[in-house]
């Protein structure tokens, strides 16, 4: 039976198998259709095109040159094949294979050829950044120490002819390798045969072969030179005294030795005798083994060990300058902090921003009371709470905001269909805002903004609150089509219904498209629903890191986007780093280590009885991903909610890295200054940024190079006490984690007005005393400004772990979580936040309560801390009443008093007891606003704060006429 014959009485395979490949390349070419659309749709087509055309020309030029350089060898090969001969008895099983691959010979070396170009070309189509970065390098505009060249060269040419170099000498010994192999199979090669063992033809081909290899070697030897500049030998990454002064020297006398072998090797093609470039290459051998290995550990035993600090100081240093350099820390301002343990009234008055912006809710929290109070229904969802700052009333606030996404998968089974998930329940609707440090008197807190449709502050208001592109959205949605969507449910009566107006989106009416679409997601309702039209679009790629993952893809991106509600929409802001390992004697750091970071979530679990209950479970977040010694938050990506449009602002123009990438991609990056000044005003410290600086800085901030050899002066992050505290009243210990950076809305020392920061204390290695914080400034008047302040050298100041202890200490704070916890009630200590309050660290712990039968927490109590002072409130208001009730005295510097008239050297007066009595009257007005606003009282509220705020001007002005006309002292805020 013919092939013929058995294809056609199995012709239903035949046709089986050729629709099995039909399918697979039909899903390709509509992935790689609709992926086009897309790009189209978002106005970033070129980026598409120019990443696409990269990778097919590097991994074309690849793969050809290797199936050339690899058929060319082999044919060759074959054609210097020897005259045939009668073999020995030795050579017989030789023979046979060169008889059995001889009619062959040609499509199988095409095969080969082809096989390894495929593999070549595939394994480096992922190097397209690399090339690009070389094809349009930028100079850095500053040289390294020890080459004398431009950083620039290192950070866009040397990984480019590194990866160049490997790969051409990977390429040329497997040619040599299959040359040698098809030598052998056609004759060329008789190691048996008892005469000539090569024939003078072979001899030739291999010799230039190995000559070339050995030459690229010689090129690797040259470039290992300036890839010294990130050894790890010293004590810090760089080169080390011994890589100067013994492997640099190695790899230059490597390269010599090198070239002179690739001599030996063309003199062999005329000599065709193998005893010298046999020699040359052992002598290479043993060189590389004695003058990269031997040697420089010899010198590292016998001249550095012993005085490692003498030789290695220049070196330390350079690695401090750069690493600084690599990670923005060079600019870091510091200055002392002297961390009084009390504060005076004009202290209070002047900080009274901050104060009043202590955050007592943490975003998991507050995630869950979202979830509990705000979702309504199970298909809206609360992926995260965000902290942020807004002008209220005039007065720039504090507050915490998420955005109510929609989340189809979670409705009810019988609701699952396809038209319900992808026509119907399309999109969130409106956000939720709280403030940050008051509660109701059910211990909920204070909505600012809340409820369908969003109501509450004016300044939060958004004209379209709809959410279409969020964090975690569905795959895909069809718009304008038959069906009307779902916008949001109402106390009486239908839903509202919505009919999609944005720009974003793909048209799908068209029959191509609907086909490419269903084949795209395997789903043929695409295809056969009558409610899509030709007015029908279809939003996906929705998830907004996806987006802009897809236009950047050059960017690493933080993990915690965030809400913004500017004008019409709300828009999200995802901050976008440009990174490079390659910068010289920077400190390479693992980024996913520095900026993993831990989730607490509702995850229903059921118990024995079949009843459901929501459980905390704690989810690794990763972060930033790869391993890096420079990075730039250059750019901050908006994402409007609605349609999904994408804008990437510079926020660093002088990143190298960034200038590059905007040859590579021209007009695609936008100017920082054309974002609104509402949008800017939004801009953040960026989270996973100010983390890997902030572990940097434990041993970066140390200024030379002796103190950092001995790390005498090290920091730790401090111990995130308030988990290690909930771990303890829970009974079961958990593994410490570090207290991450948190924003803080607050006034920084010698600074006119509050503003937002990041901040992140320190402790010293194997103490837990505090001895510095770190704020990174986020408002754009100091955007991007680094601050260090340190704690007086001869003082102790009571760190996150000590205060913790003291807390529970507390007769008042023991004895009521003893008291909660027999009413079995479960209590929960929220975040102890170390804030610092004019020439003060005030420390604030808020305590919740969860019921048994409730899964929403209360916040019932808050801890103050101020020098020896802890006092407890049901409020934050009243625990500053408690703490501040009697302004106590302001300290003058050198050991003086200030007296409570504020007039220094003069006893207490009438003057003095007035300031007190109105200080102590503002505070209780501001007790009183409290208790308003968690009554939901908007009016009082403000009134009461108004009045505060004109107690504590009329008390200033008190003060200013009294002080004398000399210089006044140093003020204590």
């Amino acid at each position: 039976m013919t092939l013929l014959d058995a294809l056609r009485r199995r012709w239903w395979l035949a046709l089986l198998a050729v629709a099995a490949v039909v399918a697979l390349f039909a899903s390709r070419v509509a992935g790689f259709y609709t992926d086009v659309l897309w790009f189209n749709s978002v106005g970033y087509t070129d980026v598409l095109w120019t990443v696409l055309g990269t990778r097919l020309a590097v991994g074309l030029v690849a793969g050809v040159v290797v199936a050339l350089l690899v058929a060319g060898n082999l044919l060759l090969a074959r054609r210097l094949a020897p005259l045939y001969r009668i073999p020995s008895a030795q050579e017989a099983v030789v023979e046979r294979y060169r008889q059995a691959v001889e009619p062959i010979s040609r499509p199988l070396i095409a095969a080969v050829a082809a096989v390894g170009g495929l593999l070549s070309g595939t394994s480096i189509v992922g190097e397209w950044p690399t090339f690009l970065l070389w094809a349009h390098a930028v100079p850095f505009g500053r040289e390294d120490p020890q080459f004398g060249l431009d950083l620039g060269y290192f950070l866009f040419v040397l990984p480019f002819l590194s990866l160049v170099n490997s790969w051409l000498f990977a390429t040329l010994a497997l040619t040599a390798l299959l040359a040698a192999l098809a030598h052998y199979v056609f004759g060329g090669i008789r190691p048996q045969s008892p005469g000539q063992k090569i024939t003078p033809q072979v001899t030739v081909h291999l010799s230039i072969l190995l000559a070339a290899l050995v030459a690229v070697r010689a090129w690797g030897f040259w470039l290992d030179r300036y890839l010294l500049s990130y050894s790890e030998r010293g004590q810090v990454t760089g080169l080390s005294y011994t890589d100067v002064n013994a492997e640099l020297i190695g790899y230059q006398l490597l390269t010599i030795i090198s070239v002179v072998c690739v001599v030996l090797f063309l003199v062999n093609v005329r000599y065709r005798a193998w005893q010298l470039p046999s020699a040359g290459a052992a002598i290479l051998l043993v060189a590389a083994v004695v003058l990269s290995g031997v040697y420089p550990a010899a010198i590292q035993r016998l001249q550095v060990a012993p005085q490692e600090l003498e030789r290695e100081r220049p070196y330390i240093a350079r690695n401090l300058e750069f690493t600084r350099l690599g990670y923005g820390l060079e600019d870091v301002s510091r200055q002392p902090f002297p961390a009084e343990g009390e504060l005076a009234p004009p202290a209070v008055r002047r900080n009274a921003g901050t104060l009043e912006s202590v955050r007592l809710w943490d975003p998991a929290t507050l995630q869950n009371t979202y979830q509990q109070l705000q979702e309504f229904r199970p298909y809206y969802d609360f992926r995260d709470v965000d902290v942020d700052r807004y002008d209220l009333d005039g007065q720039r606030r504090q507050v915490m905001i998420s955005v109510r996404e929609i989340s189809e998968a979670d409705l009810p089974p019988e609701a699952q269909t396809w038209q319900n998930r992808r026509l119907e329940y399309t999109h969130g609707y409106g956000l939720v805002a709280t403030a940050v440090s008051t509660a109701s008197q059910q211990g909920q807190p204070i909505f600012l903004v809340d409820n369908i449709p969003p109501s509450g502050a004016r300044e939060l208001e958004v004209d379209n609150p709809r959410i279409y592109f969020g964090e975690r959205p569905p795959e895909y949605s069809i718009v304008g089509s038959g069906k009307t969507e779902l916008d949001y449910p109402r106390q009486q009566g239908d839903p509202a219904q919505y009919r999609y107006t944005g720009e974003g989106g793909v048209r799908v009416g068209s029959p191509l498209r609907r086909l490419a679409f269903a084949l795209r997601y395997s789903e043929p309702n695409l295809v056969l629903s009558s409610l899509i039209d030709s007015e029908s679009k279809i939003l996906f790629n929705r998830a907004i890191t996806d987006r802009v993952e897809a236009v950047a893809p050059y960017l690493k991106l933080d993990h915690d986007p965030y809400p913004v509600a500017v004008g019409e929409r709300i828009k999200w802001v995802i901050d976008g780093y440009t990174t490079s390992d390659m910068l010289p004697y920077s400190q390479r750091t693992d980024l996913e280590e520095l900026t993993v970071s831990e989730q607490l979530l509702l995850v229903p679990v059921q118990s024995e009885d079949g009843t459901l209950t929501l459980e905390e479970q704690s989810v690794s977040v990763p972060g930033l991903r790869g391993t890096a010694n420079y990075i730039r938050n250059s750019v901050k990506a908006v994402v409007d909610a609605y349609d999904g449009t994408i804008t990437l602002y510079v926020t660093d123009p002088e990143d190298p890295v960034i200038q590059a990438w905007q040859n590579v991609f021209p007009g695609t990056l936008t100017p920082l200054g054309e974002a609104s000044r509402e949008l800017r005003r939004h801009f953040r410290y960026p989270e996973d940024m100010f983390r890997v600086q902030s572990e940097l800085f434990r041993t970066y901030h140390i200024p030379e190079a002796d103190e950092f050899y001995t790390k005498e002066d090290a920091w730790n992050l401090p111990i995130d006490a308030a988990v290690a505290a909930n771990d303890d009243n829970e009974g079961s210990p958990g593994p410490e984690r570090s207290l991450r950076p948190y924003y803080q809305l607050m006034r920084l020392p010698g600074e006119e007005r509050e503003e937002f920061a990041l901040i992140q204390p320190y402790t010293p290695v194997e103490r837990n005393n505090l001895t510095a914080w770190l704020a990174g400034s986020s408002d754009p008047e100091n955007y991007g400004d680094l601050k260090a302040y340190l704690m007086p050298p001869n003082k102790t100041v009571f760190g996150p772990q000590q205060v913790q202890a003291r807390v529970d200490q507390d007769a008042r704070v023991s004895e009521q979580i003893t008291l909660w916890n027999q009413s079995g009630s479960r209590v929960i200590y929220g975040n102890l936040l170390v804030i610092p309050v004019g020439r003060s660290l005030l420390y604030a712990q808020p305590l919740f309560l969860r019921a048994e039968q409730s899964e929403i927490p209360e916040l019932k109590k808050v801890v103050l801390v101020l020098g020896d002072e802890v006092v407890m409130e049901n409020s934050l208001g009243e625990a500053l009443v408690a703490l501040f009730g009697r302004a106590p005295d302001v300290r003058l510097p050198g050991g003086g008093q200030m007296p409570e008239d504020g007039t220094p050297g003069g006893p207490t007066g009438p003057v003095g007891t007035q300031v007190e009595r109105i200080v102590a009257q503002a505070l209780q007005r501001f007790a009183a606003a409290d208790r308003a606003l968690r009554r939901g009282d908007l009016g009082t509220y403000q009134e009461e704060t108004t009045r505060a705020r004109r107690m504590l001007q009329r008390a200033e002005r008190l003060l200013e006429a009294t002080a004398p006309s000399a210089p006044s002292p140093p003020s204590a805020g």
